[in-house]
């Protein structure tokens, strides 16, 4: 499943990543932790239940930012 996410660097000096729809936002040290926050929350949000094991590869990101 591909999503569009945002990414840019705060103001702490820190990384936001973020995704229109669903409304997701994630904050990492670095522009990839940040990334890799955002696809474990995505896949939190599409899994049915926490039992139904979506692949850590099913969620893909079109980065823009």
């Amino acid at each position: 499943m591909r999503f569009e996410a945002n990414l840019e660097e705060s103001e702490d000096g820190g990384y936001v990543a973020w995704c229109p729809d669903p409304h997701v936002r994630t904050r990492g040290l670095s522009p990839a932790n940040a990334l890799d926050r955002l696809r474990a929350e995505l896949r939190y949000h599409v899994e049915l239940c926490p039992c139904s094991g979506v692949d850590d590869d099913y969620v893909e990101l079109d980065v823009r930012g």
